[in-house]
This record gives C-alpha cells, structure tokens and sequence, in this order.
C-alpha cells in the first residue's frame, strides 16, 4: 500500500489527481466452478487508491484482504481460508498503469487496458485487465473489468468435492466507483 500512496503524492504534486474508494458503491466479485456446482462470492473489504496525472497516466492499486472472501457459506469460506494460506498471504494485490486521454473526457466511457501485477497466495504474475472507464460529470470516475486467473498459476491447490477438482479457471469482476480524495474525505 505505501508505494501507491507515495505514486499518488508524486504525481498529485506534479498536477495530478488522487482518486479514492467510495467503498459502498464498489464490488470485486469471483467465480468459480465444479463440475456439480458453481460458486458465487465477494469481497467484503476491499480497499484501493489511484492517481491520475494531467498527462492521463493512472497508476491504480487494489487491495483486498484474502480472509474477506466471502461465498456466503461459511464452512466452504473456512476451506477457502485454509487453501488460500490467509495467515501467511493475507492479502490480494493488484498493481497496475494505464493511460486515457487528455484532458480526461467527462460523460465518457473508456475502453483501456489496465497493464499490471497480480500478487495472489505469494504470487505475483503479470495480468493485463480490459477495463471500461466512465468519468462523470461531477469527476467520479467508474472503472468496470473482468478478468480470468488460473489457480494454478498461483499454486493454490484446488479442492475436491467426490473427487473431482474445482476448475482452474477463477473469473474476477470488479466495479470500482472513486472519487477525488479530497471531495471523498469531506464528506
């Protein structure tokens, strides 16, 4: 977290903007499947910043820790916990730049591509997400995304239920709505 905030000052010193989390109106979802079911949950503390530089540059960061994962039943949540080694990777990182044009066109719906950093169960993996971006007239900016991991990748062992492994295919779906820090903060 510290090297996203030290970006954000750098570059709101440079003349740039600070966005923060509005965190009621943002989700990070998840999916995954077997093959005698599929399984639904959410973030429940999910916590990012980014800066916007005039230029257009966004240097984004996503943190959600792993223990707020939630599929709405809990002894499935307890085993997630256990697979996920929470204790020892408490936290889900996503690091990323992209770049929009500038000035940032208000009312407008981006497409771009967030070119970053997936550090997952210890992990890290390069992960590139296409993303729409909409900037309101009031200067709240939504970013929408899906992207796909395989747990694999991040050597999380995928369990079994009457022996047949859960999927390697994890879809992430992310709605982040933030606004100026500064707005943000006096509220």
């Amino acid at each position: 977290m510290a090297s996203a905030l030290v970006l954000a000052v750098l570059l709101s010193q440079l003349g740039g903007k600070t966005l923060a989390l509005d965190v009621p109106k943002s989700t990070v979802e998840f999916r995954v499947n077997h093959k005698l079911h599929k399984v639904e949950g959410r973030a429940n503390a999910v916590e990012a910043k980014a800066a916007v530089g005039e230029d257009g540059k966004i240097l984004a960061m996503v943190r959600v820790p792993a223990a707020s994962l939630d599929s709405g039943d809990a002894n499935r949540d307890a085993n997630m916990r256990d697979v996920l080694e929470v204790g020892k990777y408490p936290f889900v990182v996503y690091k990323a730049v992209a770049q929009l044009p500038s000035p940032l066109p208000r009312g407008a719906a981006l497409d771009v591509t967030m070119k970053g950093e997936l550090e997952l169960h210890g992990v890290k993996r390069p992960l590139e997400i296409p993303a729409k971006v909409e900037i309101g007239d009031d200067g709240t900016v939504r970013v929408r995304g899906t992207t796909h991991v395989s747990l694999d990748a991040y050597h999380i062992e995928r369990p079994s239920l009457l022996l047949v492994k859960l999927d390697d295919d994890c879809r992430i779906d992310v709605n982040l709505v933030m606004h100026d820090a500064k707005v943000l903060s006096s509220r």
